[in-house]
């Protein structure tokens, strides 16, 4: 089996490993929590970030919707990743990157009442939501795919 692979299915071993699903934590809030551009524009924000956000919300507004789900299976993916593979079904609910994730994808949406011209959504929430359960099995489904291939080599 490829060691790059490998290496995203098992726990690392060094401690530092945190920067990974800490990194797309913060990469995650900042994609999802940027103003819209008139918002940044009405005070006065550079040119950098009012291209970025209109670069950010030039896309169709399902498109932006159905996003959440590959970002949030990354978001889910990395912290079982760094945390530990789940071994069975009933482990998902045991795992500590089930509630970071879930967590954190609740919180995500919650914080965009803060921001101009943005708002909790619903749909955004089930695809989060979505998107983290379906990160947590698959990430289980190859680990143990990986260790019977591993047993037979």
């Amino acid at each position: 089996m490829n060691k790059f692979y490998l290496f995203w299915l098992r726990r690392p071993v060094n401690k530092i490993s945190v920067v990974f699903p800490l990194a797309y934590t913060i990469f995650l809030q900042i994609l999802t929590g940027f103003p819209k551009p008139n918002s940044l524009i009405a005070i006065d924000a550079g040119e950098l970030f009012v291209r970025f956000s209109e670069e950010l919300f030039s896309y169709p507004f399902w498109l932006q919707d159905l996003s959440h789900l590959p970002l949030f299976f990354g978001l889910a993916w990395l912290w079982s990743w760094y945390l530990g593979s789940i071994k069975s079904y009933s482990d998902i609910l045991k795992n500590s990157a089930l509630y970071i994730s879930i967590s954190y994808g609740i919180f995500n949406e919650l914080i965009q009442a803060f921001i101009p011209d943005r708002f909790p959504s619903p749909g955004d929430l089930i695809m989060n939501l979505l998107g983290v359960f379906l990160g947590l099995i698959t990430h289980s489904l190859l680990c143990k795919k990986a260790d019977i291939e591993i047993v037979i080599n």
